[in-house]
């Protein structure tokens, strides 16, 4: 009797392992739209990334919940907005905010979901490899130096890049990779797999082997399409978050913009490679028939555009991001969705998608409907916030930003898809304004750093050289 009965234990949670479908979890780190699939630049190439969101459907019209590392993340990972967190910029630590969270990671693993994370997942690499987290929490892979090089001549410590002599195999997210495919490829059966994996690059500093530059001759590099004017319409507020004194000044004193943007495509299309070492990893493993894939990159990034540099703004290029979900059986391959949507999306989405209970405070809308039917009717907008108070608001053709202190910007994507004019203060726009506004919250909490560290996120003038996560 005894023996029968520990046959049918393992019998039902065999069945009940094989029941859920696995997760493949990917994060990247500071990848905007510079995709073949999005067309953000005319040369980058990623073939990888293509095939990876051809696989599914691809949200072409995603953006960030924050438009920097950790409040993005801690938002995803949480289901939480930054005004319900006080997690609103890289300066608020989110770690103490989020220990009994039950954030993504912690919800698979109490539903008997095998978690594995390593990479960059959070902000915070360390604060990760808790018990109560992860079934094994593996962090950061060894790399190369990557901080104080100063080989672009500009002395902005991580804002910097070049072409280095390392073997692709000494970076870090090359041996990322390796361990996922290990663990897709020998993870116990018994349970589900949910597997994160974070990559780092094209995080600066932007340090990879000179063949990913040979791809891109300078002499060919185009610059992103901007207009010498654009700050002129644009509140006080935004000229401030844009910082056209620091980064942008420093880049064209040191004749570097070619040069960033040919790193920035370099470091893209080492990241692609790894993406198809990954795919073809899964494809060879157990689990390729059965693993849901969610692809997302944790915010834009500004390479010039608007007089600005890195993400940490409330525009097209820092809020917009490359997001896709392949769900065997759900999904259609070579589908695109242009609905807003935003991060607050994805947790209710993977718990609908493995048949996990939803936690009471996940308050975000299922992507479900979208992924049986890209088409299907969507009244939910973007939103994206940087600091207490300043806020972006995106449906399918406006952009609206409201910034602390009032003032406003607005751009009609149907005409200016570069938000190049702001129409905010133009006759007949109030009724569209309204409409945008009322997305927003009427209540926001303190910021957890109390606001002591205002403004730490916009890079002003020479950066300290300093090894940090941003």
């Amino acid at each position: 009797m005894k023996r029968l009965l520990a046959f049918f234990l393992v019998a039902t949670a065999t069945l009940a392992a094989e029941s859920k479908p696995d997760v493949l979890f990917i994060a990247v780190d500071d990848l905007n739209d510079w995709t073949s699939y999005l067309g953000g630049h005319p040369q980058a190439k990623t073939p990888n990334i293509d095939r990876l969101v051809a696989r599914g459907t691809a949200f072409t019209n995603s953006h960030c919940a924050a438009p920097a590392c950790n409040p993005s993340r801690a938002a995803l990972m949480s289901g939480l907005r930054p005004w319900k967190t006080g997690i609103y910029t890289n300066g608020d630590p989110a770690q103490g905010v989020l220990k009994d969270v039950v954030t993504i990671n912690r919800h698979f693993l109490a539903n008997g979901y095998n978690t594995l994370g390593g990479g960059k997942i959070y902000h915070n690499y360390n604060a990760e490899g808790r018990a109560d987290s992860w079934t094994k929490w593996e962090g950061l892979f060894p790399t190369i130096k990557e901080h104080e090089e100063n080989l672009n001549g500009l002395d902005r410590g991580h804002f910097d890049w070049g072409a280095v002599e390392a073997k692709t195999t000494d970076l870090g997210d090359y041996k990322a990779t390796d361990w996922a495919i290990n663990h897709l490829k020998t993870a116990p059966t018994d349970k589900p797999l949910f597997l994160a994996l974070g990559y780092i690059k094209p995080h600066l500093p932007w340090y990879v082997p000179k063949e990913y530059f040979d791809r891109f001759p300078l002499a060919e590099i185009k610059l992103p399409v901007t207009k010498d004017d654009d700050l002129n319409d644009i509140p006080k507020a935004g000229v401030k978050m844009a910082g056209p004194e620091g980064d942008h000044a420093a880049v064209l004193k040191g004749d570097q913009w070619k040069k960033g943007v040919q790193a920035y495509l370099a470091t893209i299309s080492f990241l692609d490679d790894q993406v198809g070492r990954l795919l073809d990893g899964l494809d060879q493993s157990p689990r390729k028939d059965k693993t849901i894939i969610v692809w997302w990159t944790d915010h834009g990034w500004n390479l010039g555009e608007k007089q600005h540099w890195r993400k940490f703004a409330l525009w097209e290029e820092t809020t917009r991001t490359s997001m896709a979900i392949v769900a065997p059986g759900i999904t259609k391959p070579d589908t695109t969705c242009k609905a807003p949507v935003d991060y607050t999306n994805m947790y209710p989405t993977l718990c609908e998608l493995t048949g996990l209970p939803v936690p009471e405070h996940v308050k975000g809308a299922s992507l479900m409907p979208l992924l049986k039917d890209p088409a299907a009717k969507w009244d939910d907008v973007a939103i994206c916030t940087h600091g207490k108070g300043n806020h972006a608001v995106r449906d399918a053709n406006w952009r609206y930003i409201r910034y602390a202190d009032g003032t406003e910007e607005l751009y009609d994507h149907t005409k200016d898809p570069y938000e190049w004019t702001n129409l905010a203060g133009e006759v007949g726009m109030s009724d569209i304004k309204a409409r945008l506004a009322s997305a927003l919250p009427k209540e926001e909490i303190q910021s957890v750093s109390g606001d002591k560290k205002k403004g730490k996120d916009q890079p002003e003038g020479k950066k300290k050289k300093k090894k940090k996560a941003e």
